[in-house]
């Protein structure tokens, strides 16, 4: 190990970067779910390739409605009819298993409820799925108020605390030339049904994907339902299927009021966002009543259309620039439906410039900290209610209603750190990863794309509007470097204050030992109906050596 130059010594505390990516408008529910999976082969894994045992990424979600334990209602629900199945058992839930209940096939037609607002990916393939987006979907307002609806228990009791939902992921699926519906419990206690067969043709779905598409990040005591600690992926046994895998739980408790300390929203100073405005009203509010919102926030006013039906809640939101001071303050939406007031905190961004990397250095031992995530949104969804008049006879009709979901996500196309242009001696080892030495400076450029669906307007998303990067030899704490968008796409550092040339670098300093040297970058400020779409992205350099093997003395004669 190569003896390295001591320069200065330098304080730690803690860069509460995590405080800054505060998503909006968090869901009613808790959701007690993780996931894992993510295996894609075909032949022998989903099927065997021929028409009698294939699956094509159909999926579901079994929900059973429980209050103080006990189960007062259970269904199916899809993303689109599966009237084709013709195979499945009489819907039980996993606690009906664990507690002794057998497999029944039913004997008459299976049915599902299609959900007016599409489910994100339950059972993924090879991609695996998002278990963020479950689990915002499944413990936001819109869809606890469709299951209250449902099952007829009102909102508030449902949501108050007595009530839990079971979660049980289902597959549908061809198994030998029938199509089946079944939940990953289901699925293991029959292949011991039929000694296993089920795993020797469809493993890749009925013991990987489907039961590790959702388990319990918590243990449930109250229903004595462990969390699953084993690996999150490749093939699982039918026991810990049966007792560990294939289940969510979303719970409720007591919404605590507001306090002046307590945000909806924490933005930054001049920047674009959008701000979201959940309007619920008791009876329908149609086109035919002409009915508005009056929403205002720093001091404007917007007015908006608005209709909803009876029980539900209808999202509204608007684009605003926030002010160029820090501050906090409230905004409202009054008129149709109830009204609403959002707290909102406006904090200013700013750089923690590093010091001048010529006086500094450190004398005591270090060791590099873990590298941070300051985590990851990269996809949401939102949507708005829609009604169109049905004309039955000459003389009678009604407004019908519809829930049109829009979508938007972040994707980082490229995050690369290399060495400043001023490093002639780097180089590449064999994995592709660039060798260099410390005392010399190194550049990042990060590509951030935001993306959205159809029927999203340029106006209701922004892109990201920052990112700061933080770095090892400061512990990831205490000082950070601001990076600026520097074309249509690219972001970078700042300019360095110390540097001869005003380059756009960051200098590791010269005591670094050998090692890799991280640096995490956290893009975020995407703002859209649904909330903040944001990313962590690193990028790793070898270190060996220092700047100072690169200078010698030529002697003459």
């Amino acid at each position: 190990m190569q003896k390295k130059r001591i320069l200065a010594g330098l304080l730690t505390t803690v860069m509460a970067l995590s405080l800054l990516l505060v998503p909006v408008l968090a869901g009613v529910g808790d959701g007690n779910i993780d996931g894992g999976g993510g295996s894609g082969d075909g032949g022998g894994g989903m099927g065997n390739g021929t028409n009698q045992n294939y699956w094509n990424n159909e999926d579901g979600c079994r929900i059973t409605v429980l209050k103080d334990g006990q189960k007062i209602y259970q269904m199916d629900w899809s993303n689109k009819p599966e009237s084709s199945v013709k195979s499945a058992f009489i819907k039980k839930s996993k606690l009906d298993y664990l507690h002794g209940a057998s497999l029944t096939y039913t004997t008459t037609q299976y049915t599902s409820t299609v959900v007016p607002r599409k489910m994100p990916t339950i059972v993924g393939g090879a991609g695996g799925n998002n278990i963020d987006a479950i689990k915002r979907y499944f413990t936001e307002e819109n869809c606890i108020r469709s299951i209250s609806g449902g099952i007829g228990v009102p909102y508030d009791e449902l949501t108050g605390g007595h009530y839990k939902l079971l979660l049980e992921p289902i597959a549908y699926f061809t198994f030998k030339g029938v199509k089946w519906a079944m939940t990953a419990t289901e699925a293991a206690e029959y292949d011991v049904l039929i000694s296993g067969q089920l795993r020797a043709w469809m493993k890749s779905l009925t013991h990987q994907n489907l039961p590790l598409s959702m388990f319990l990040e918590k243990t449930d005591t109250e229903l004595s339902l462990e969390k699953w600690t084993g690996a999150k992926s490749g093939k699982q046994t039918d026991a810990d299927i049966i007792h560990y895998l294939g289940m969510g739980i979303v719970s409720f408790k007591a919404v605590p009021p507001v306090t002046p300390a307590t945000y909806d929203y924490e933005f930054r100073t001049d920047t674009d966002v959008i701000v979201s405005f959940p309007v619920s009203s008791s009876a329908e509010i149609n086109p035919s009543n002409h009915a508005y919102v009056t929403l205002d926030i720093g001091g404007q006013t917007y007015r908006k259309s608005f209709i909803c039906p009876a029980g539900g809640t209808q999202l509204i939101w608007i684009r605003w620039h926030t002010p160029s001071e820090p501050q906090q303050l409230t905004a409202t939406a009054t008129g149709a439906g109830n009204p609403v007031t959002l707290n909102i905190n406006v904090v200013k961004l700013e750089e923690k410039t590093p010091p001048d990397p010529t006086y500094y250095d450190r004398s005591d031992g270090f060791t590099p900290s873990p590298v941070p995530d300051y985590g990851n949104n990269t996809s949401t969804t939102w949507g708005e209610w829609y009604a169109r008049w049905i004309q039955v006879t000459a003389t009678y009709g009604y407004w019908y209603f519809y829930y049109v979901t829009y979508e938007a996500s972040l994707v980082v196309q490229d995050y690369t750190m290399k060495p400043d242009e001023r490093c002639k001696t780097s180089y590449q080892i064999g994995n592709g990863q660039t060798t260099m030495k410390s005392g010399y400076g190194v550049e990042v450029s990060v590509e951030p794309l935001v993306q959205y669906g159809s029927g999203v307007a340029d106006y209701d998303i922004t892109p990201i509007q920052n990112a700061v990067a933080t770095f090892p030899e400061f512990g990831y704490q205490k000082y950070d470097r601001l990076l600026e968008k520097v074309d249509a796409r690219n972001w970078m550092f700042k300019q360095n204050p110390f540097s001869y040339y005003s380059n756009r670098i960051h200098y590791i300093p010269l005591w670094y030992p050998d090692g890799d040297y991280t640096v995490p970058v956290c893009v975020f400020d995407a703002w859209t109906p649904g909330g903040q779409l944001y990313a962590t992205v690193s990028d790793t350099l070898n270190i060996f050596g220092d700047a100072l093997d690169d200078w010698y003395i030529h002697v003459t004669d």
